[in-house]
């Protein structure tokens, strides 16, 4: 402020002088108001520039430069760039997600066509009891599982017109299998030595526990198998039990668990569905095949045998045994059982 003001020239107090002071007084008033006005409008320009619609209080301007956190930024800018940057962040993960949802879309695809029979390709899983890996392994002849139980996993509920095959290399195989609620036209499970094997004559080398069908539609073959373990299937059920199934056929196996005998475990059984044993050879066994609840079997003179408590047994079921009965053991009939 700059205001040229007049100077009492002495001391004395008389009318002149009153005048001077008035008259300085009065510039100094005007300058001061002048002032006040230059400073009100600059203000007002700092808060179009600055705050524009936002709001016409100073703290506005602090207020920008915090974040929802109560974070205090030194520069609005800054406030700007961090904000930038957490959402470019954000994008790349919300990306990422994005990728991994049509990874998960794609195989979810190809597992719709397999239920609903769009591929026309058999569907075959390999199982080595010794090399293979349930973890790394995919099945594949060169990267098989381990356990067949990890093999049925991968087999869909459903496969229209196409068949599963599960190869096991010989080894032991000492599990309990339940493959359920399967709608598919067949499921193999064979040893892959299964075509060269004579059950009669030697062990097939592919020792397996306990295997269990239950509600699957389709035919169902076992081939090139051999018992093992039979006093530890699940509640002395059997060594193969297929339930409510399609039809259920047990080829080129062999039963020589003695323990078998001993604990009244049957070595196939067949409830409540068709199918039955042929070319398999039974030694020491409580009984080679049980036929009960309204089943319908047939059991060839192909099957061999010796030293079994009974070779059939029809529990209110219709066994048809193409003759002669190859097999040594007693047959029993219950609850109203037909042997023909």
């Amino acid at each position: 402020m700059s205001i040229l003001l007049d100077r009492w020239g002495n001391i004395i107090y008389d009318s002149s002088k009153i005048e001077q002071f008035n008259n300085n007084m009065d510039k100094i008033e005007k300058e001061f108001l002048g002032n006040t006005q230059d400073i009100y409008a600059t203000n007002k320009r700092i808060d179009n520039l600055i705050l524009n619609v936002s709001g016409n209080d100073i703290t506005e301007v602090v207020d920008a430069r915090v974040n929802s956190n109560g974070t205090v930024y030194p520069t609005l800018k800054a406030k700007l760039d961090a904000f930038e940057r957490t959402m470019a962040s954000y994008l790349a993960d919300v990306n990422t997600e994005i990728g991994k949802v049509n990874e998960t879309a794609r195989k979810l695809e190809e597992q719709l066509k397999a239920l609903y029979g769009a591929t026309e390709a058999n569907l075959e899983i390999y199982v080595d009891a010794d090399k293979g890996n349930d973890t790394s392994g995919t099945g594949a002849s060169d990267a098989p599982y381990k356990t067949i139980n990890k093999a049925v996993q991968q087999i869909p509920r459903a496969l229209n017109g196409s068949a599963v095959y599960i190869y096991l290399v010989p080894g032991i195989y000492n599990e309990d299998v339940y493959i359920q609620n399967k709608q598919i036209s067949a499921i193999f499970i064979q040893g892959t030595n299964s075509t060269t094997v004579d059950p009669k004559n030697k062990q097939t080398g592919v020792f397996v526990r306990h295997l269990n069908f239950r509600d699957c539609s389709g035919y169902l073959s076992l081939r090139g198998l051999n018992q093992v373990s039979a006093d530890q299937t699940p509640n002395k059920s059997g060594t193969f039990v297929f339930t409510r199934c399609g039809y259920a056929s047990v080829g080129f196996c062999r039963f020589d668990d003695a323990k078998a005998k001993t604990n009244s475990v049957p070595a196939i059984v067949i409830d409540a569905g068709k199918g039955g044993a042929h070319n398999s050879y039974f030694i020491n066994q409580y009984c080679a095949q049980i036929v009960q609840y309204t089943a319908h079997s047939n059991f060839p003179y192909t099957n061999t045998g010796t030293g079994n408590t009974y070779s059939v047994i029809s529990d209110a079921s219709l066994v048809q045994i193409n003759p002669p009965n190859n097999v040594a053991g007693a047959t029993l009939v219950r609850n109203g059982g037909m042997l023909s």
